[in-house]
């Protein structure tokens, strides 16, 4: 592809997720600039926590990046010896993603996008040593259903990152009888998207449930994962990380 190609490609419409240096001086144009903190927030605390657990890296694992937008955790994967699916519902995306392997000249039968929403996955259980599931967890309308899925396609360990809300006191409800009330530290809350047709980032459907940090750990007990941890923010992170605003989660089946 020549410079000119790869600028019209990189600062084509609409912006994008992740900053790709695609060569000649050509990077493509982020969405906003937070997202350069944010992803570098997301790489150190998830790419760390790979390399620790899989110190030799990845050569013979089986690696599943649900969706992974223009690809770029994918490729983080390939690049340590994995065999990567990224998938994702959006089309621009999956465009976006096979271009860029293409000009950094990765193997397409070891890096492989296709456009799918993750509720119709047919792939068997246990296809995947790693699952990689960032940034989509708050979006859906039925997130234990994605969840229950996602245990079933883990073999050996899934990365969740996900908005949180403040939430840490417990809510306390009433329970069937008057006298019978329930502490609830677990709580979802409901957000509607007014922008789904014009935010390639949003959800594709009206209604998202963002989670505090108590109610993922019980979500991902209940979907069937054995152990799970909540992996802390450095000082220097991303504020959000920092806040727990956000929250990167390990399960392990």
């Amino acid at each position: 592809m020549t410079q000119d190609e790869k600028l019209l490609l990189a600062n084509s419409e609409p912006a994008w997720m992740y900053e790709f240096d695609l060569g000649d001086g050509v990077k493509t144009r982020l969405l906003s600039d937070e997202l350069r903190s944010i992803h570098q927030t997301r790489e150190e605390m998830i790419m760390s926590l790979i390399d620790r657990l899989f110190p030799e890296g990845l050569r013979g694992n089986t690696c599943l990046d649900v969706a992974c937008n223009e690809g770029y955790f994918s490729q983080l994967l390939y690049r340590r010896g994995g065999r990567v699916k990224g998938i994702d519902v959006r089309e621009v995306n999956i465009q976006r993603a096979c271009a860029v392997r293409e000009i950094m000249g990765y193997d397409p039968a070891r890096l492989v996008f296709q456009m799918e929403d993750f509720f119709n996955n047919q792939d068997p259980p246990g296809s995947y040593h790693i699952t990689f599931f960032l940034g989509i967890l708050y979006h859906l309308e039925n997130p234990m259903g994605a969840l229950r899925r996602l245990r079933s396609l883990t073999k050996m360990v899934s990365v969740i990152e996900t908005q949180l809300t403040r939430q840490k006191e417990p809510i306390i409800s009433g329970w069937g009888q008057t006298s019978v009330t329930l502490e609830l530290p677990a709580s979802l809350a409901l957000h509607q998207q007014t922008d789904v047709e014009s935010n390639r980032l949003a959800a594709i459907n009206v209604l998202s449930f963002v989670p505090n940090a108590a109610a993922v750990k019980q979500m991902l007990y209940s979907a069937g994962f054995s152990t799970v941890a909540q992996i802390c923010a450095r000082p220097w992170h991303n504020p959000q990380y920092v806040n727990v605003d956000r929250g990167v989660f390990l399960a392990f089946p």
